[in-house]
């Protein structure tokens, strides 16, 4: 047999925004007619064997090992036991002990197979999608070429503050007025962005199918009016909640009670 030349590594370590106590990671959920992460899986299969996937797991991953045994048995699962610190562990533990090019994809965000192969078909150091407002946003998935991947074992990544300065360059700002942590998936998206300047040697954001003519970056811009999948971003679009009286009635309590506490600490901090 030929040595595997890419895997696909799906990101499943996260908490997530759902409510606390729900009783499973978000990508277990069904969301159109599917379970979230099956749903990545069977794209991702569509480009690779079985075998040549990895699942990233970390928040609860007994139940996404669950549910691989059962359904793909064939797929890595690796754990990230540190998923409540830096997002870039999961990435860390996704490359170790690997030598192949990767394709990334988050397991709560679906793309369409077409574009799926696109970044997969690509030979250049580092590909994505962007389009005309989030130029350097890979909508949850971009792939890295086997002699790039030591760039993740950056420690800059575990600094908040070089995530702010990132933060800063890709909303042309000069002050960090952001909202996200290390550990969170949106931390990832800024790490991603962070790749793409330093291996393209990108000194400003620019539309990059107008502006980028080096060799290292394929940038493949896509039409989000016509080839935009929705995200798993709340538990109210999952059948889950739809079907369940309970579900529903402890998310709005939940909800409620948040606003409440988020209330009282503006009035405190307002009397001190």
């Amino acid at each position: 047999m030929p040595e595997t030349k890419m895997k696909i590594v799906i990101l499943a370590a996260g908490t997530s925004a759902f409510p606390p106590l729900i009783d499973k990671p978000k990508s277990l959920y069904h969301y159109n007619g599917q379970v979230q992460l099956g749903r990545v899986i069977n794209d991702a299969k569509t480009i690779v064997d079985e075998k040549d996937i990895i699942v990233v797991g970390g928040y609860k991953y007994k139940y996404i090992e669950r549910y691989l045994k059962e359904n793909f048995p064939q797929v890595t699962l690796k754990v990230n036991h540190r998923y409540r610190e830096a997002g870039v562990y999961s990435l860390r533990k996704a490359i170790e002990n690997e030598d192949c090019d990767i394709v990334f994809m988050l397991s709560d965000e679906s793309i369409s197979r077409k574009n799926v192969k696109r970044i997969a078909d690509s030979a250049r150091k580092m590909s994505l999608l962007c389009h005309d407002t989030y130029y350097y946003y890979s909508l949850g998935i971009f792939k890295l070429r086997h002699d790039v991947l030591d760039i993740i074992n950056d420690d800059k990544y575990l600094s908040m503050d070089y995530m702010k300065e990132v933060y800063c360059f890709a909303h042309q700002k000069k002050t960090y007025d952001g909202g996200f942590n290390i550990n969170s998936g949106v931390c990832i998206g800024y790490m991603t962005i962070d790749f793409v300047r330093r291996i393209g040697n990108i000194a400003k954001i620019e539309n990059p199918v107008e502006t980028y003519h080096g060799d290292d970056i394929d940038f493949l811009h896509y039409d989000p009016a016509t080839e935009y999948i929705k995200d798993l971003d709340y538990i109210q679009f999952t059948e889950e909640y739809r079907d369940s009286l309970f579900i529903r009635l402890y998310t709005h309590s939940y909800l409620f009670g948040k606003r409440v506490i988020n209330k009282l600490k503006r009035i405190i901090r307002g009397k001190w």
